[in-house]
């Protein structure tokens, strides 16, 4: 089978050193395996980090990619002939990941796709809805009518928090950059507020009706994070799923910590297996057959064949806010 292969991190941003080669095929050994037939797989903002070698813990060589869509060929029976998706956290990293023809999983280990999801648009979705229902669903348990501050909601992770607010009937409130994101968002039907507003906070608590915010998911680390305390509501949560260089330090009062009741509470996507990943898309799954889930489109220019790999690759460092899938043969 043809399969994307790393064999040197690429240390220049231009380069991302990723070979298509041949390996063997994945062969099941137990009546619980099964074998599936790849057709698409997205490409996370963290597959490209791996790529350049961000992950000091990461083996070469490897496969790369964690999320996949693709049809059972080979195992169980009632599976065979399935459509399929999933995403491992260590996936690409620690281990070989999904971005070849052919990979093999137990049956535990997947999920049938959403029935009104087509293979490439779903090969998008499981690490960024993954990602945003993990954090707000099951760890900040968040519930309906709370207010839940989504910090870059225009981007991957953001948007699909945004759709599953909705979904659990959250009052969501789209902090975004600038000028431009503010209308698009608005544009989009959003309660949406500026991050460069003169006065965040009261921007923020203005966006929910002078309230505070019981829920924020801030992906920016460090940054507006006084702002964010000031807005939390007592009992309020703030989920942190990202901190870039230069953004990993803050300062916290405990003193005012525990007098609110408030909980920090930290996620990484990576110590979910796809196991529990599966759990999650099974849940998932749900939201987007009710149609109240919006995934993430994927547009005609945005995928690439295994021959364009680090074509595709390169658009994800290069940062851009479309999904990045690879349709595979």
């Amino acid at each position: 089978m043809k399969a994307l292969y790393i064999n040197n991190h690429a240390k220049e941003t231009s380069n991302t050193n990723i070979d298509l080669i041949e390996r063997p095929m994945p062969q099941i050994n137990g009546h619980n395996e099964c074998l599936i037939k790849i057709v698409s797989s997205g490409i996370n903002p963290s597959d490209a980090l791996a790529v350049k070698g961000y992950f000091k813990h990461a083996v070469i060589p490897r496969i790369p990619g964690r999320d996949f869509t693709g049809v059972v060929i080979d195992g169980p029976s009632y599976l065979i002939g399935k459509s399929v998706w999933g995403t491992g956290g260590a996936a690409g990293i620690d281990f070989d990941g999904t971005q070849a023809q052919y990979i093999k999983l137990f049956e535990h280990e997947m999920s049938e796709i959403p029935d009104n999801l087509d293979l490439v648009t779903a090969g998008v979705q499981p690490l960024p809805y993954v990602t945003a229902y993990y954090s707000l669903v099951k760890r900040a348990q968040i519930k309906s009518n709370e207010a839940v501050l989504i910090v870059g909601a225009l981007g991957q992770v953001g948007s699909a928090a945004m759709s599953i607010c909705h979904w659990k009937q959250c009052n969501a409130i789209a902090l975004v950059k600038g000028k431009n994101e503010t209308e698009q968002a608005i544009q989009m039907g959003w309660n949406a507020i500026n991050s460069e507003d003169e006065n965040l906070s009261e921007a923020i608590l203005k966006a929910n009706n002078g309230h505070k915010i019981q829920v924020i998911l801030n992906s920016i680390g460090n940054i507006y994070w006084k702002d964010f305390l000031n807005s939390l509501s007592d009992f309020g949560r703030i989920v942190t799923i990202g901190a870039r260089e230069n953004t990993r330090e803050t300062a916290i009062n405990l003193f005012d910590l525990y007098r609110a009741n408030q909980n920090i509470i930290g996620i990484n996507t990576v110590s979910l297996n796809f196991s529990q990943n599966a759990t999650l898309l099974n849940e998932l799954k749900i939201g987007f057959e009710e149609n109240k889930l919006i995934p993430r489109i994927v547009k005609p220019l945005k995928v690439y064949t295994m021959e364009q790999a680090n074509q595709a690759y390169q658009e994800v460092i290069n940062g851009t806010q479309n999904r990045v899938v690879i349709q595979f043969n």
